[in-house]
């Protein structure tokens, strides 16, 4: 598949079939995602794969969250939707991907940018995560396989993501993966001359 054929076909999946990865093409994927860009070379992410009995553990812990008296004030009504939907999701994929930000490029930063720089510097933490996670999205379509990013994981309690991951790492996103059971067609996006702005 080309570029931008995988760029511009490339959707969220979100119904997968009960079929598992090969190993090779897992780790074509999770390779793909390692060579994305990253402030200053850091690579600051953190990649947790989880399989049959860990991934289904945590569709748990989703379900539970949105189930439990207690979260109902801090996740809210359509909070808690999110994170049911999310929980199947999870469960019917093959694998599930997290992505944390370790922190290391703040931590090397320091010495060279002024502290009141900090949130500048996360951001770029982020940017690098963030384009980590879109390699691996796009290598997920050019395998023949579906994902979905999830972003309601970083609404749940912080103590309830340190606990099942045992780290105090930064949780970005959660990445269902799988071969589709529903094929959706390309959304239409929004016109260029919207988005783009020519300057000179």
């Amino acid at each position: 598949m080309e570029t931008i054929e995988a760029i511009t076909t490339r959707r969220s999946i979100r119904h997968f079939e009960s079929k598992p990865i090969p190993d090779d093409v897992l780790k074509q994927i999770l390779k793909a995602g390692c060579y994305a860009p990253s402030a200053h070379n850091s690579q600051p992410w953190k990649i947790v794969v989880l399989k049959d009995k860990k991934k289904n553990e945590l569709a748990e812990v989703f379900l539970n969250v949105s189930n439990e008296e207690r979260y109902k004030e801090y996740t809210g009504f359509y909070v808690n939707r999110l994170l049911k939907y999310s929980g199947k999701m999870i469960k019917d994929s093959s694998v599930a991907l997290a992505f944390f930000n370790d922190g290391s490029f703040c931590q090397a930063a320091s010495k060279y940018f002024r502290h009141s720089k900090k949130e500048v510097i996360h951001l770029m933490e982020v940017q690098s995560v963030a384009a980590a996670i879109e390699n691996m999205l796009l290598a997920c379509h050019d395998q023949g396989l579906g994902a979905v990013w999830l972003g309601v994981p970083l609404l749940m309690p912080q103590e309830i993501i340190e606990d099942f991951f045992r780290t105090k790492n930064e949780l970005m996103a959660v990445i269902p993966v799988g071969y589709p059971s529903k094929i959706r067609s390309v959304e239409k996006k929004i016109d260029l001359d919207k988005h783009v702005t020519y300057l000179g």
